[in-house]
Parts: C-alpha cells; sequence; structure tokens
C-alpha cells in the first residue's frame, strides 16, 4: 500500500510511565574513557551457549480481526485482581505503568466473532527450542560503549518530536545534541532512546517501515538516517546509545492500513485473519505464539545491531497486553499445553532469548536488557513475563533494568523491599541491576500508593535515597531516571520541587 495519509501526532504529556536499562561486559567509562579491562566502561558479556525453553507472552486483542474467548481445552483462568500490582493499566499512545500497587483495575472483557481455526506451528512444550537463528546479516566489529555504573535516562518517541517529525537532518543534529548537552551537565553517560515504538522504525529498515514520527507519515523516508544521526551525536560525546524497542505493539488502528504489504506486519494485517497481528483497543499486536513472529523480531534486533554502532538493545514491559483468552486462542489450541498461563510465559521467554541471541551473534560487545515493572508478581501474572527466569538463568539478558516506580512508604511495594527482591533474583548470575527511578512522580501525588499517597509531595531528596540504596546491592549496575522531559521540562507546577531533587541528587552522578 502506497503512503497518502498523514497522521497527526498527538503529544501527550503523561504522569506515569514505562521504560528500561543496561549492562554487560566490555567498554567502560567513569566520566573519561578508559582502558577496556576496567574503570567504568564496560561492554556487552559473550554470547554464551545455553539451551532456552520455549518464550513468553503476548498482548490483549479487541476489534473486528479478533478471535473466540472460548477455548477447545481447559485452563486457568485469567489471573484475578489482587493487591500487589503495580500502576493502572492504561491504553494510551505513550508508554505508561500499568497496575496499581494497591488494586488492578478490572480487564476490559470484548466479545468478538469467532475465528475460522486454520493449521499453525506454534510453540510446543515438547520443544525445548534452540532460538531461532537470524538472516546472515554481518556481524559488526565495532566495540561498544557500555558503563560499570550507568547514569542513565530514557528519550522516549514523543520528547523525540520536536525535533525529529518533519526535521531536517541538521535540525535534528542540533536538537538531538542540545538534549545530550543537557544530559552530560547532569552527569548522564547512557541514553535509552525510543527507536522503535509502534512496530515502525525511527532508521532504515528491511523489516520494519519508517515511523510516522520521522515525518508525519508512516512509511515515508526522511531522506537521512535519524538514527545514524543520534547515534553519532552520543559517541561524540562518549555517551552511550542504547536502542529502545517495543517488540510486540504495532501501529495505531488509523496507520495499519497504510503498511505497506511489503513488510510482514503489513501481510498479516492484510489477512485479517486476527492470528498473527491483533488489534487491542486502539493498537494493534503481534501474537509471540508463533515462530514467525519471534523471527521477525529476533530479525529487526539483528538489523539493530549489524547495520549501526548502537551500544545495546533495550526492551521495556509492553509484553502481552491482556489476560483475557481472546488475544490468542487459535494457536493455545493447536498447542499441546494444558495452561494459558505457562504458554504465554513460554512464548514471551522465546522471544527475549531469540532477541538476545540475535544482539550477540551480531555484535559479541553489544548488551541486551529488560526494563520489566518494579512488582515481580504482576510481570508474571499479568504481562506474563518470567522475569524470574530472565534474571536467574542465562541465555536472555545482560541487566534487569525493572521501574521501581514506588516511594519508601508505598502500602505496596514500597521502594527498599522491591529493590532487595530484585537483587537477590540477580545473586551469583553475573548480571546488573539497573533500578529505573520515577523522576516523574516528584511533586506529585501517587494515587495508587496507598498509605505512600503523599511521599512525592511532602518527603524530600526521594531519588538521592533511591539512587544511595541501588549503591548498595549487591549486583548494582547504575540506575536510569524516567525521563528526559520531566528532568529539563518539568512541568511548572511541580518544576521548583524537581529542580531541589535535582540539586540533591546531582552530586551522586557528576562524582
Amino acid at each position: 500500500m502506497s503512503v497518502k495519509k498523514k497522521t497527526g501526532i498527538i503529544l501527550l504529556t503523561a504522569a506515569a510511565m514505562v521504560i528500561s536499562g543496561g549492562c554487560g561486559k566490555a567498554l567502560v567509562f567513569d566520566n573519561e574513557p578508559q582502558d577496556t579491562t576496567g574503570g567504568n566502561i564496560i561492554s556487552g558479556i559473550p554470547l554464551t551457549e545455553s539451551k532456552v525453553k520455549p518464550a513468553l507472552s503476548i498482548p490483549e486483542q479487541t476489534g473486528s480481526h479478533t478471535t473466540t474467548a472460548t477455548t477447545k481445552k481447559k485452563t486457568e483462568t485469567s489471573p484475578k485482581e489482587n493487591s500487589s500490582a503495580d500502576e493502572p493499566s492504561v491504553d494510551t499512545s505513550y508508554d505508561e505503568p500499568s497496575v496499581p500497587d494497591e488494586e488492578i483495575p478490572p480487564v476490559e472483557t470484548v466479545t468478538s466473532a469467532a475465528t475460522a481455526k486454520k493449521d499453525v506451528t506454534v510453540t510446543s512444550k515438547k520443544n525445548d527450542n534452540v532460538p531461532a537463528a537470524t538472516d546472515n546479516l554481518p556481524v559488526n566489529s565495532y566495540t561498544a560503549l557500555n558503563y560499570n555504573e550507568v547514569k542513565g535516562v530514557w528519550i522516549w518517541y514523543s520528547e523525540l518530536y520536536p525535533i525529529l517529525t518533519g526535521k531536517s537532518e541538521s535540525q535534528l543534529r542540533s536538537g538531538i545534541g542540545d538534549y545530550y548537552d543537557n544530559c552530560l551537565s547532569l552527569g548522564i553517560n547512557t541514553v535509552y532512546v525510543h527507536v522503535r515504538p509502534f512496530g515502525d522504525a525511527i532508521y532504515k529498515s528491511d523489516y520494519f517501515p519508517w515511523s510516522k514520527y520521522c515525518t508525519g507519515y508512516i512509511g515515508k523516508d526522511p531522506g537521512y538516517d535519524p538514527l545514524k544521526v543520534m547515534i553519532d551525536e552520543a559517541h561524540a560525546r562518549g555517551i552511550s546509545f542504547q536502542a529502545w524497542v517495543n517488540p510486540l505493539r504495532c501501529y495505531y488502528e488509523d496507520d495499519a492500513p497504510d503498511v505497506s504489504t511489503a513488510y510482514k506486519t503489513g501481510q498479516w494485517y492484510d489477512t485479517k485473519d486476527g492470528d498473527y497481528i491483533v488489534k487491542v483497543k486502539s493498537y494493534w499486536w503481534l501474537n509471540p505464539a508463533y515462530k514467525e513472529v519471534t523471527d521477525l523480531i529476533a530479525n529487526g534486533a539483528a538489523e539493530l545491531v549489524s547495520k549501526y554502532d548502537v551500544d545495546g538493545v533495550h526492551i521495556d514491559d509492553y509484553f502481552y497486553p491482556t489476560t483475557e483468552a481472546y488475544f490468542d486462542s487459535i494457536a493455545f489450541n493447536a498447542s499441546s499445553y494444558s495452561s494459558l498461563s505457562q504458554f504465554r510465559l513460554d512464548n514471551c521467554s522465546r522471544m527475549v532469548a531469540d532477541m538476545y541471541k540475535a544482539v550477540k551473534s551480531h555484535n559479541p560487545t553489544a548488551l541486551f536488557g529488560v526494563s520489566a515493572q518494579g512488582n515481580v508478581t504482576n510481570n508474571e501474572t499479568q504481562l506474563y513475563a518470567d522475569v524470574e527466569k530472565w534474571s536467574k538463568e542465562d541465555g536472555y539478558v545482560d541487566y534487569m533494568a525493572p521501574q521501581i516506580y514506588y516511594g519508601f512508604d508505598n502500602g505496596g511495594q514500597p521502594f527498599e523491599q522491591v529493590v532487595e527482591r530484585w537483587d537477590k533474583m540477580l545473586a551469583g548470575t553475573g548480571k546488573s541491576l539497573i533500578p529505573g527511578l520515577a523522576v516523574y512522580k516528584i511533586g506529585t501525588e501517587d494515587e495508587w500508593a496507598g498509605s505512600g499517597r503523599y511521599e512525592w509531595q511532602n518527603d524530600k531528596e526521594i531519588i538521592k535515597r533511591q539512587i544511595v540504596k541501588s549503591q548498595k546491592t549487591s549486583n548494582y549496575g547504575g540506575v536510569i531516571l524516567y525521563s528526559y522531559q520531566f528532568i529539563f521540562e518539568p512541568d511548572s507546577n511541580v518544576k521548583t520541587a524537581v529542580n531541589k531533587e535535582i540539586a540533591a541528587f546531582k552530586p551522586l552522578l557528576t562524582q
């Protein structure tokens, strides 16, 4: 399909969001480059040959391309709402925390017409699969720049909009340079930049169409390569560049018809079978139950590492978008599983393992990491992300960067308990713990925090104290701040509070 339809870009400012971070072994900096054997520079750990079981799960679907919510086999019911969740799940066009500390909102049930069952190849319990081999892209000889102590910040797609969308190469170079200079002033040495937010690419890809965040039109070439510009400007300043992708979330419903069938996602959308790609509310999501889908995701990771001098690939907590059975009922019914939950957990684990292998096989020094939700239980029961497995076993990640977006007084997930739990999960693995910290909550009411509801308004130096606590963990590998705009462009009503907090924690990042 030719791209003719211009899609408006909506900037949303949200008070809650979600992300991810990095770790590894090769290049390391303090604030000055050092040799590769010491200091604060590291690079990715070598690929370890380990057998991985089938992967984890997928998001919820709605709309005309949905499958029936009934299944022919007996399964356990969807997880019940519990009091140990994170933050409310909201379907928005930006990254946002899912489910609250005190309660999980009811999952929306979608009734849809049954889709005819067809022959499918899905993950089988009998297959302790080796991660799918990616294409024959060359190995990148670039030595990745990574730090022993990450001092990171997330830059999400909406924050790129003012300097990228419709802008020339020189305008982007100037704009991203300003962003990076601001980061350097705070002691930031690593940036996690959104390069594939919606099944699209802010770079020239053989697997995904050009992002509408480049020109305003999905599939339209901006005439230069924004990713190369952003990488070059980062490396010129000694900043590590982590390519942040959302592997499963795809296009907004109005954009989907404009995706060319030259791409797999365009072909799957065109079949209208609600199987490989599924509509959930206003967005389309890939179904990781299928090897063809997870191969595409792995190839996308391989392409980034092979063609670009990225220092790592990073994913966040957008795994399965729903607990409802209709999302992948065709694939589940065709499998040998009796447990839908285990089916989805294994699907996600396979996807993560495939991405890890793709990164390591195309640049062994680059990192791969996951920024899951801070709440371990919620990851496993709501998103089907087996974070304990990924933390403890080889072949999945170099680091975990959980979004520990909780205050010390949070009624359901107090910061100290959560960070200690993650630290224990990583014990003895050689992997790093890089907590994500919620700068965006400074000066605001934390609606889902129970007894800690007003902590971010009343207490002082929360981020500083969280950094100090994180530094005392056994597997400490740094911290990541969410996000650029909340640090450098805070709303006027919290600006004074944010500036005071920055003044308190800045010495920890610049020392």
